[in-house]
């Protein structure tokens, strides 16, 4: 039983040096948005944000893109809501020119709620250039102008990744966790920029695009059913050819993603379930993970507790590993670094969720967001 521990806790510091290893490169080789000259009198880009029930945070995110440096108009897509959505985007635009408020048409069959608010949004847009956003994304004032002008030498779209704001200690614990584990596992650096894989990654937040691009891979009606809309229209984009650059827009933009647990057990029920094929794979690859993670920190203990310092040592590198892998995500996500101590939890939350939402989807009650349910959404 001691050398099987043993042996777990030395596959498990494999595992997470390795991550940490990967964080770190992938960290060193990623542009900074905020460091790229912004781009004078650039063509004029079409903002779609799309919002349901989203009176926590829409007005700051309004506010911040009427006052951006580019050419920019602001489609705000209100789908349906029932809560100040409307009120308060209508009051942060005022009297600018530069958005409007459009209200959504009831939800067809066949069709998830935020892939088609933003298609309607997509209808309404007259600039050469679209970006995606959501309705808690707050952006600097060059943010836009800064992203357009590498879009435009790279001539592809980027999608950008801002600061990850927490309030509460689930908050910070999870979310270093869910990062960690999909650039780690699901979609690693490399293998999204292999061009001969369909790995994709994007931040839903902010997806900037020539409208060329967008249209030749049929926008988001060839996304219709699906639940996680932005890494979908991103693979969509990578398999014609037209890949999204990802970069760290942490100085540029910020959003609370969650709102406590329980709004962080229904968004990961919703976004991890889709990561895994069928319950069985999320099942087995869900817990070969977790054990990865707890692994360490239970070595720790068992060695000291039984004077065997090298299961101590094993379990010490991979908790180690964990730390590591945390404090690099810290540039992303908020949160006292100490927290880093508790990421095997963070892990384990995120596995969890996964398998329940993989068998919510199989038992046909499908995932539920923004209080409508999906059960054949893919």
């Amino acid at each position: 039983m001691s050398n099987s521990l043993r042996n777990a806790a030395g596959a498990g510091a494999l595992i997470w040096l390795g991550a940490a290893g990967l964080a770190a490169h992938e960290r060193s080789i990623t542009t900074r948005a905020d460091r790229v000259p912004p781009l004078a009198r650039g063509p004029k880009v079409s903002v779609i944000m799309p919002a349901r029930n989203e009176e926590r945070a829409i007005a700051s995110a309004v506010e911040s893109l009427i006052a951006q440096d580019a050419d920019v108009e602001l489609i705000v897509v209100d789908d349906q809501s029932t809560d100040r959505t409307r009120g308060l985007a209508l009051a942060a635009i005022g009297d600018s020119p530069r958005g409007r408020v459009i209200a959504g048409d009831d939800l067809p069959d066949g069709w998830v709620g935020k892939s088609w608010a933003a298609w309607q949004g997509f209808q309404e847009a007259t600039g050469d250039w679209l970006l995606f956003t959501d309705a808690d994304v707050v952006q600097r004032a060059d943010c836009i102008s800064r992203c357009l002008a590498l879009a435009t030498a790279l001539r592809r779209g980027v999608t950008l990744v801002p600061r990850i704001d927490v309030g509460t200690a689930a908050e910070a614990v999870v979310l270093p966790a869910a990062f960690a584990m999909i650039s780690t596992f699901v979609a690693p650096g490399p293998v999204v920029r292999s061009p001969s894989t369909p790995t994709a990654v994007a931040a839903g937040g902010f997806m900037l695009m020539p409208r060329s691009d967008y249209e030749a891979v049929g926008g988001h009606d060839a996304i219709r059913g699906r639940m996680v809309d932005d890494i979908s229209l991103a693979e969509r984009l990578k398999a014609h050819g037209r890949p999204l650059e990802f970069v760290d827009g942490v100085d540029l933009a910020h959003l609370r993603m969650y709102d406590g647990a329980a709004d962080l057990w229904r968004g990961w029920c919703k976004n991890a379930s889709f990561g895994a094929a069928d319950v069985p794979r999320a099942i087995v690859g869900s817990s070969l993970i977790t054990g990865s993670a707890v692994v360490g920190p239970l070595a720790v203990v068992a060695g000291v507790l039984s004077g065997r310092r090298g299961l101590a040592f094993f379990g010490a590198l991979g908790w180690a590993g964990q730390l590591i892998t945390a404090r690099i995500n810290a540039r992303s996500v908020g949160g006292h670094p100490m927290y880093g101590l508790a990421f095997p939890l963070g892990v384990a939350f995120i596995a969890a969720a996964a398998i329940r939402g993989s068998i919510d989807r199989v038992s046909g009650k499908g995932a539920v967001w923004r209080g409508r349910r999906y059960p054949t959404a893919d």
